[in-house]
């Protein structure tokens, strides 16, 4: 078995083992090990290829632990993002407060990534699987298997006094590691699909394939208004992707409503006021026309228990409810392979505020590896940034 060893090493090859590579001093001997082929997959995929890196809207009432993300983003916030990346040498620009590359491609980010990685001296090592961790007299061997077409399946061992799991989650290319440190007692929350469409029942939404509108959607007491895209299976759509939260993070669950808010900017006496207004001699359906798109119409008109040729009047009430309260019922979250990222992961209250293990002494997690997720906007990259910077820190202090 081949053994090496290192000052620091980095487990995941993503955003956040990317940035901490990045960020930690030149003269420590660090090894990134990474499982897939290239490391960065992940990043190339975010905010549709555009990598969306954080937002100027900072707040953390945005994640599903305010409190845990906090005082690790006052440290690092948005700003210190962005001028991180402009000395790494990456121009950003900024579209309704999201902050993008310049060039709006998510490869530009992974170039300069890379790139400052290179520079750092860190050694990648690619098609390296960990797994297991063994802790001895405070030395890690962090040892896998090989999985390249040369070196297939050779052992591999490192050893390092400092390890960091960086590797993600399930959400696209990315997998649950947490099991490599639950082995040293920590606890673990079930990773779930999140930012992901959300199946419901098929009758409420036939026809609307393909559709989108700007809405308002609601879960409970959650409310946010965006875009919403109808699947022969459900809802997708950046509201609906915040909305999956509710139930990736357990308070909303099957058989549940979503209701649509068809007409958002107006109040439910506002939309009776609008329709009844037009020609009183009208039929549902042409009361109808030049509002909605006409497959949504169509389904205004079904929940409202109507037909295109009734006479509005007696109509408008009902209309008007199902316009502001579109019902559907969850049936439960879209596929893993569709998730954005995964809500789930080590408890970070096992972890001090460097993100060191309370458990075992200079093992620490970063990103999604903790149990850490925020809504659509820039704001999971943002905990990637924060949270590797909080290690890079913290290993620092500690060995120089």
């Amino acid at each position: 078995m081949n053994q090496d060893r290192f000052d620091v090493i980095i487990i995941g090859g993503g955003a956040s083992g990317l940035f901490l590579a990045s960020q930690l001093p030149p003269n420590l001997s660090v090894a990134l090990i990474e499982s897939n082929e290239r490391v960065g997959k992940k990043l190339l995929s975010t905010g549709n290829g555009k990598c969306n890196l954080t937002n100027l809207d900072m707040n953390i009432v945005h994640y599903n632990k305010p409190s845990a993300v906090e005082e690790i983003l006052d440290r690092f916030d948005a700003h210190d993002t962005i001028s991180t990346f402009e000395r790494m040498g990456l121009i950003t620009k900024v579209i309704d407060k999201r902050v993008y590359p310049y060039s709006e491609c998510a490869s530009t980010v992974l170039d300069v990534l890379r790139r400052a990685v290179e520079k750092n001296g860190t050694h990648i090592l690619t098609g390296h699987f960990v797994n297991f961790i063994e802790n001895f007299n405070d030395t890690f061997t962090v040892g896998g298997v090989i999985k390249q077409d040369d070196k297939p399946n050779q052992a591999f061992g490192f050893k390092t006094e400092n390890v960091v799991l960086a590797t993600g989650s399930p959400a696209t290319f990315g997998r649950d590691s947490t099991s490599l440190y639950t082995a040293f007692g920590h606890t673990a929350r079930q990773m779930n699909p999140c930012l992901v469409p959300i199946k419901t029942a098929k009758e409420p939404i036939k026809g609307l394939q393909g559709v989108r509108v700007k809405a308002g959607v609601r879960i409970g007491y959650r409310y946010e208004v965006g875009e919403v895209l109808f699947k022969d299976f459900g809802v997708s759509g950046i509201a609906v992707f915040n909305m999956s939260g509710e139930i990736a993070r357990g308070r909303a669950h099957a058989g549940d409503l979503i209701t649509i808010d068809f007409m958002p900017e107006y109040s439910r006496a506002e939309v009776e006021e609008i329709l009844r207004k037009r020609d009183s001699n009208s039929t549902v359906g042409e009361v109808l026309i030049g509002t909605f798109h006409s497959k949504v119409q169509d389904r205004i008109m079904f929940a409202a228990g109507c037909s295109p040729q009734d006479r509005a009047a007696g109509k408008i009430s009902a209309l008007a409810s199902a316009i502001k309260s579109y019902k559907l019922v969850i049936e439960g979250l879209a596929d893993v392979s569709l998730a954005q990222v995964m809500s789930g992961g080590l408890d970070p209250r096992e972890f001090d505020e460097g993100l060191m293990s309370l458990k075992v002494k200079c093992a620490y997690a970063v990103g999604e590896a903790l149990d850490i997720d925020g809504d659509c906007g820039g704001y999971n990259l943002q905990w990637a940034w924060s949270s590797a910077k909080a290690v890079a820190v913290a290993i620092a202090r500690k060995l120089l």
